[in-house]
């Protein structure tokens, strides 16, 4: 199976009027620091294009530079887009935000799709484009109900994060960091990765075999 970006946020009714009232101010120096990383992003992916098609396969010390920004990135919106009130921090320090995000790194890529990924991707990057403008409608609405009523509609914070994780998979697919297609709807975390439940213990007298 193919790699596919995946990301979660956990999600709180009660949030924080003031931070709130003032998150784009707040999210400005990151929103600076990850446009500028994000350049270097795209220069690796432009390098990468040439990579894979030589040689077939994805050079991993860039793959592991555009992932640090990737997950950056993810921490940032999620902030940025009403998804949780915890400052993030700056950096590849994922830091204590109620942010979950993954993807794995596969060697051999696609010649094919590589070759033609700005061509590939048109149709998922107008989806995303219609589904970005719907996702900002609706997080203007949270903004004023958030800060009215100091509470957020579940409905509502779960479409911004479906928008999301589809933004971050088309991000990534971009990026020739997966040849994995985005599609809405998925990139869900396994509940088992989330929440790390550890396993029950055994019975009494069990032995393994």
């Amino acid at each position: 199976a193919m790699s596919s970006f995946t990301y979660d946020v956990g999600y709180e009714e009660a949030r924080n009027r003031l931070t709130v009232a003032f998150r784009i101010i707040l999210a400005i120096p990151h929103l600076i620091v990850s446009q500028i990383w994000g350049y270097l992003a795209q220069i690796l992916a432009f390098i990468q294009w040439f990579v894979i098609l030589f040689t077939g396969k994805r050079n991993e010390g860039m793959w592991n530079l555009q992932q640090g920004w990737l997950s950056y990135y993810a921490r940032i919106m999620g902030y940025t887009e009403l998804l949780y009130d915890q400052y993030p921090a700056f950096g590849t320090d994922p830091g204590t935000v109620p942010v979950r995000s993954a993807i794995s790194y596969e060697e051999t890529a696609n010649r094919l799709t590589s070759a033609l990924r700005l061509i590939w991707i048109i149709p998922a990057a107008i989806i995303g484009a219609i589904m970005g403008i719907a996702a900002f409608v609706v997080v203007v609405i949270s903004w004023f109900s958030i800060v009215i009523t100091g509470k957020q509609s579940r409905g509502m914070w779960d479409f911004v994060l479906k928008v999301m994780r589809f933004t971050l998979q088309v991000q990534s697919y971009g990026l020739l960091m997966t040849d994995t297609y985005p599609k809405f709807g998925e990139g869900a975390m396994a509940a088992a990765s989330s929440t790390m439940t550890p396993p029950p213990p055994p019975p009494p007298g069990y032995t393994p075999a």
